[in-house]
């Protein structure tokens, strides 16, 4: 369990170095799909290769194609599309609160339409302890800050919601399936539908060749795609897809840190105070959980 925890909370971290890496390469002037094209690209070669050295069984699980297909339009293609796109029109604080929706719509989703998981008043205190968290930790005037719209706010929504959905069908269809396996089928046909966008919307062979672009896009593809999805598939795979959206509870928390020591930015005591409140909430999540066991 202490393992599956702490491989929670790298994936938490690298997921949020993610808006970093963005922001870094959306400052010198590279358009939001060749980013996103790039990433996968540099993530999917990062699963491949493990995958032949450790000749795991690609061409035996190419009879899952249609399911990879769908994983990957949900999971990766519809999220990245979605969060590029929508992140013009909403301001970063609400975009961060929007990540807690991922753990509250897989609830919903699980309690109330498959029926997976019973219904429970302190579980569901213990996800709304959380999003309080998450609002002291972004800070109010941040949320309330202009700049964002209905559209982008829809836009956003609607990529978490395939996320949630996508996590609750590879927990479903994953089963018996290597996550490396997993992770390089969907990262794969990623890059391939990402790249095909890129150049129809976009010039990916302009990419400015920079230091600290190069370095960005590789921490993006390598880190937060290539080990995060992995991590994440394989949390799902082990702990189920309850658990793994937690994840989101603790993206916001690792942004302020890496804002802290990164970027120099000072932090309240109020944003202290929203740390504390999310780790009560998913301790009280688990702690409802293993009650019930």
């Amino acid at each position: 369990m202490l393992f599956h925890v702490i491989l929670l909370l790298y994936i938490a971290c690298v997921w949020a170095f993610t808006f970093i890496f963005i922001k870094v390469e959306e400052v010198a002037h590279v358009g939001p799909l060749t980013i996103i094209a790039g990433r996968a690209v540099i993530a999917f070669i990062c699963m491949l290769v493990p995958a032949i050295i450790l000749k795991k069984d690609l061409l035996g699980n190419f009879k899952h194609i249609g399911k990879f297909l769908v994983l990957s339009l949900l999971s990766i293609v519809s999220l990245w599309v979605a969060l590029s796109e929508g992140q013009e029109y909403i301001n970063a604080g609400v975009a961060s609160v929007m990540v807690t929706t991922v753990p509250l719509l897989t609830f919903i989703i699980l309690v109330f339409v498959l029926r997976e998981e019973k219904f429970s008043f302190i579980g569901l205190g213990g996800l709304l302890l959380g999003v309080m968290g998450i609002v002291l930790v972004v800070e109010l005037k941040t949320i309330l800050a202009g700049g964002t719209t209905v559209g982008g706010f829809l836009l956003i929504g609607s990529g978490f919601v395939m996320f949630a959905v996508g996590g609750i069908l590879v927990s479903r269809w994953g089963k018996g399936i290597d996550p490396v396996v997993t992770t390089a089928y969907l990262l794969g046909i990623g890059a391939i539908i990402l790249i095909v966008l890129a150049s129809i919307f976009e010039s990916p062979l302009r990419f400015p060749l920079t230091k600290k672009n190069v370095l960005s896009e590789l921490g993006l593809g390598v880190l937060s795609t290539a080990s995060g999805y992995f991590g994440y598939y394989y949390l799902v795979n082990k702990t189920g897809v309850y658990f793994s959206t937690f994840i989101f509870y603790f993206i916001p928390v690792f942004g302020l840190i890496a804002g802290y020591f990164v970027l120099g930015e000072m932090v309240a005591m109020t944003q202290i105070l929203g740390v504390l409140l999310i780790i009560a909430g998913v301790y009280v999540i688990n702690w409802e959980k293993r009650r019930g066991k």
